[in-house]
């Protein structure tokens, strides 16, 4: 418990970025001399920081080794982890001037159509307010294929309405705001004359639904279903909202849009929207990035969609 206490205190107030620099240094040279020469200053002075973590940790670091050193395994340990650390110190220094000068920085940002119209343009505007010379580029589709190409490298963030899969060993999420689906009709619907309409009044009219792989399809499939009621032939796919928005106010197809989206075109009077409970329908908004491989400008953004998400979209 002692040795415990001991290295705990350690790496909470002992251990400093030297000591990991010349350790580092040490296992790539080989030899204190030479670690000595590279830092410019004594041997006595490098052997020195290494009995300093020594002796705070309590363990032994390296071995002798006629005129180099072995590491033991616990000082491959702290040089593998060293290396990490001084890796990305060396990428945040680098990303820090990329930021500020906006050279040739760039973000490229996922995200599904259901969370594209309010919570998207607010976010890249703040974005752009501390970050104006970084270019951001846009994918839109559905989260079966944007959350793909963040595990390959191809999207720094994706904005999505469910969170990183529970299988994925690589990508991590965190919910943003709080932006319910809703069920709409155009003003001319039978549905928007009912005074409360059921689940059975929904029987046998036509969706526009997106495609059949995405995860708001399997919801609302799941939703549909635990109510008696099966997708109509007659329906439509599609994931563009300016189309399903018109396709809904043109025709007696039954749609879904954030509720944000959906109550400026009850405002405007042309949709309706049919007050039935479908908070089960991925209701949150999610930020999805790769773990360790956030870029600076990716952490930007994401602490944009978080401020936004509280301001737009409260949790």
């Amino acid at each position: 418990m002692q040795r415990t206490d001991t290295i705990e205190r350690f790496f909470d107030s002992g251990l400093k970025l030297q000591h990991l620099r010349i350790l580092v240094t040490l296992a790539d040279l080989k030899q204190i001399k030479a670690v000595a020469q590279a830092f410019n200053v004594s041997q006595p002075a490098i052997s020195k920081r290494i009995a300093e973590m020594e002796a705070a940790l309590g363990i032994d670091l390296i071995t002798r080794a006629g005129q180099g050193v072995d590491f033991t395994p616990f000082g491959n340990v702290m040089v593998d982890r060293g290396r990490e650390i001084l890796h990305q110190l060396d990428h945040a220094r680098k990303d820090f001037d990329t930021l500020l000068s906006g050279d040739a920085a760039s973000l490229s940002l996922g995200v599904v159509t259901t969370v594209t119209p309010v919570l998207i343009p607010e976010a890249i505007a703040a974005f752009r307010a501390r970050a104006p010379n970084t270019s951001v580029i846009i994918t839109e589709g559905t989260a079966d294929l944007l959350f793909p190409r963040l595990e390959h490298g191809h999207l720094d963030l994706v904005v999505a309405r469910n969170p990183a899969p529970p299988e994925s060993h690589v990508l991590r999420s965190t919910a943003i705001a709080s932006d319910p689906l809703v069920i709409v009709v155009s003003r001319q619907h039978p549905l928007a004359s009912r005074m409360s309409p059921t689940w059975k009044d929904l029987k046998g009219n036509p969706w526009i639904v997106p495609t059949t792989t995405s995860p708001v399809y399997h919801a609302l499939i799941e939703l549909l279903r635990k109510h008696g009621l099966e997708l109509p032939s007659g329906s439509v796919e599609s994931v563009s909202l300016i189309a399903n928005i018109g396709l809904i106010s043109r025709t007696s197809l039954i749609g879904l849009l954030p509720r944000t989206l959906a109550n400026e075109h009850v405002s405007n009077g042309k949709l309706f929207i049919v007050p039935l409970d479908i908070s089960s329908v991925l209701g949150r908004v999610h930020a999805v990035w790769r773990e360790k491989d956030l870029s600076p400008s990716g952490l930007l953004m994401k602490e944009c969609l978080e401020y936004c998400g509280r301001v737009y979209g409260r949790l």
